[in-house]
């Protein structure tokens, strides 16, 4: 065993190495190269310093792009599930339907409550929750149903609204990887009783960390805004190491020097110590005491946000723009059989957060795309994401069988970048499928 984990380190570290010499690296994160250093500095002087006025700013504009609801913000969104969990008294005894592909953090805000995390199959269709899954694992204790639309695409929301109502149920819309995109005209977060959005910086609003929870029930929205006002701040520490942090994404994640940023992020973590800048201390089922929570989102990433909602009509269209050239290729080589339905659906309106489709050759194609994309981060390939041990967080195998076989099968391309590196990861798209 010693032997392995040795091989397994050296191997680590090869890897590292090359990425040294990757001219052209993608992830899937962009970081705010675009920002002017005069922006720069407006933001920096929040650092560490309370301004209830930026939070107000930010979370009125936010709302204002989803539809006529209220959103309340937090330090990261599953603690603005928990804080909703809170306001509707959800405890020990009662149980919270997720779906079978879903990130960690949200089973671990069910279990801070007391209450159970219950995993219903996915649509193999949109890649999000189905009314026919959720149906199958509702009982008498069943207190909230969280339909996660993913990727950018809409789940099939209206049969799980008509659930939800028939069975008295609180319906949460996940739209923390779907923003902008509609049904019919409808934009997603405006079916359910309540929508989560995430703001960190793998999401369509790169904020670096926070998310918030959307309704139009003012009575909910005045409650959630009473915890908000009352939870403390991220302390002066943590929220410098986050502007660090930034900076270094910033410089660093770009498809031209993301390779290098992997060696430096490991050497700053062994030599330097770093802070946990992202909040993962609630990935497995145990939760971290480094960090209040739910703590409030720190007033100089709500000023990022400003300037990051300034753009999001020209990143709207960037992205559609993306996703029409990539889907094109995919018929033009022949590819069409393994692409998610919705994508020809004219009543749905896309705004992807990342291009995904299956395919029985996954293997080969992750191993050729790993020569120029991170692809440790694909989602889902398992469960849930984020977490060494699925069953760590209550799923049982086998209960999900749709969102396990899939998982072997996902293809994940980021359309995150600049125009510029767009066209050189569509050029390896045409050459890994030619």
């Amino acid at each position: 065993m010693h032997l392995v984990s040795i091989l397994n380190n050296i191997k680590k570290i090869l890897y590292l190495l090359s990425c040294l010499f990757r001219n052209q690296y993608f992830s899937f994160v962009q970081g705010h190269s675009f920002l002017p250093k005069e922006s720069l500095h407006n933001i920096q002087k929040f650092v560490g310093k309370s301004d209830n006025e930026s939070i107000k700013k930010f979370d009125a504009k936010f709302a204002a792009n989803i539809g006529n609801g209220k959103a309340v913000s937090f330090a990261a969104g599953r603690m603005g599930f928990f804080a909703l969990m809170q306001v509707l008294g959800i405890k020990k005894g009662d149980e919270v339907i997720l779906q079978g592909h879903t990130c960690s953090v949200m089973p671990n805000a069910v279990w801070r409550t007391g209450a159970t995390p219950i995993y219903a199959d996915i649509d193999s269709n949109t890649f999000g929750s189905s009314a026919i899954e959720i149906e199958k694992v509702i009982t008498s204790n069943t207190k909230m149903i969280v339909a996660q639309h993913s990727f950018g695409i809409p789940c099939n929301i209206e049969p799980i609204v008509e659930l939800a109502s028939s069975n008295e149920i609180f319906l949460l819309e996940d739209c923390a990887i779907t923003l902008g995109s509609k049904i019919n005209g409808m934009q997603v977060g405006n079916f359910g009783d309540a929508a989560l959005f995430s703001i960190d910086h793998s999401k369509p609003i790169n904020a670096f960390i926070g998310g918030l929870i959307y309704t139009q029930n003012n009575e909910l929205y005045a409650k959630l805004k009473e915890i908000q006002r009352s939870s403390d701040d991220l302390s002066v520490e943590r929220q410098e190491a986050v502007w660090k942090k930034f900076l270094f994404e910033r410089k660093y994640y770009n498809p031209s020097n993301y390779g290098k940023s992997l060696l430096m992020s490991k050497i700053f973590r062994i030599l330097l110590c770093e802070r946990d800048s992202y909040l993962t201390g609630d990935y497995g089922k145990e939760s971290s005491s480094t960090y209040p929570y739910p703590a409030k989102l720190p007033a100089f990433l709500a000023r990022l946000g400003l300037y990051e909602l300034e753009r999001w009509e020209l990143e709207k269209n960037k992205r559609q723009n993306l996703l029409t050239v990539f889907l094109d290729l995919s018929i033009s080589v022949g590819l069409t059989e393994f692409l998610p339905p919705p994508y020809f659906d004219s009543n749905l309106e896309i705004i992807p957060l990342r291009f995904v489709y299956t395919h029985p050759n996954a293997d080969a194609i992750r191993k050729k795309m790993s020569k120029f994309t991170d692809i440790s981060w694909f989602w889902f390939d398992k469960p849930i994401v984020a977490c060494k041990e699925p069953s760590e967080l209550g799923y049982v195998y086998g209960c999900c069988p749709v969102s396990e076989n899939i998982g072997k099968e996902i293809i994940n391309w980021p359309c995150v970048f600049s125009e510029s590196d767009n066209k050189k990861l569509v050029k390896n798209f045409e050459m890994i499928h030619a």
